[in-house]
């Protein structure tokens, strides 16, 4: 008898086939179709390593003229127990210190600088993710205005978590967050696509961000103190740095994904579905002008 034949694998080549179906156009298949064009890992890995090397030094400094530890802001957003904070501690100096080091020196260039690169590799992401030509020094107000909206809205979130913490528990506190997180991407993307989409059209990508992102604090609250603790123990403060990392990955995948969610989701509602991007990762509009060419407009 053939192996063909029997039908225990009649069944698996049958439900192989309806899963190709199902997949087949399918918002699972957009979506890997987009996030493979723009080569997700490494993109990912990239920014990650841009936020390690610029975004916290820029936020080490922020922190030290605001007159707290980097580790307290940390531990808001991580959810640290006293042991990794600790731990974490050792790594940096104090607040006041790092703030008579930086303040009157050529340090300071150096903490914009790093500000400012951070913020534009975040730009370029979502440059590629909406099909967009990327805008380089004309655009240097806008990356400044996005850290200035960072830093005030990380002083709000410091003044206010905790009295929502007190009147509502984590549940208030994380709905809460929920609000901030969609409204701080919402306006971040906005800014920073100068306006070329849409506010209606940015608020899916806003949305699918913030939701991740709430859900990456959630799950880090839970597991991130124990690996913060077991690497200090394994490898010394070096391991801390691994956590950090591992942390700042997942940052880089939420900004991903979240946007390119959100985007597919518009996509797919307005109607335009699977057309809404080529394999490639070539938008609609790339399309439109493919076809117009082809027939000699």
């Amino acid at each position: 008898m053939k192996a063909a034949g029997l039908p225990g694998i009649r069944r698996v080549q049958q439900a192989a086939g309806w899963g190709k179906k199902k997949y087949a156009g399918s918002l699972a298949e957009d979506l890997w179709r987009r996030l493979d064009a723009m080569d997700f890992i490494n993109r990912g890995m990239l920014f990650a390593a841009t936020l390690l090397l610029c975004f916290f030094p820029f936020l080490i400094v922020v922190s030290a003229l605001a007159g707290r530890s980097v580790v307290t802001e940390l531990t808001r957003y991580t959810g640290l127990n006293a042991q990794a904070t600790a731990d974490m501690d050792h790594l940096f100096a104090s607040s006041a210190a790092t703030a008579s080091a930086v303040v009157g020196t050529a340090s300071m260039v150096f903490f914009v600088l790093s500000g400012i690169a951070a913020i534009t590799a975040l730009q370029q992401i979502y440059e590629q993710v909406f099909g967009l030509r990327h805008q380089r020094m004309s655009f240097l107000p806008r990356r400044l205005a996005v850290l200035g909206v960072l830093i005030g809205t990380s002083l709000l979130t410091g003044w206010a978590g905790r009295g929502l913490r007190h009147a509502g528990g984590p549940a208030l506190l994380a709905a809460a967050g929920l609000v901030w997180a969609t409204g701080f991407w919402w306006l971040t993307m906005w800014i920073l696509l100068a306006g070329r989409i849409s506010w209606r059209k940015l608020f899916p990508a806003a949305c699918a961000t913030g939701v991740l992102y709430v859900a990456m604090e959630v799950v880090f609250s839970f597991f991130f103190s124990g690996m913060v603790i077991s690497n200090d123990e394994k490898y010394g403060p070096i391991g801390i740095i691994f956590a950090l990392l591992s942390y700042l990955i997942a940052i880089g995948v939420v900004v991903i994904l979240g946007a390119v969610v959100g985007l597919a989701w518009q996509e797919r509602s307005a109607g335009k579905g699977e057309a809404g991007q080529l394999p490639g990762g070539r938008p609609a509009a790339s399309r439109f002008c493919i076809r117009a060419s082809a027939s000699g407009l």
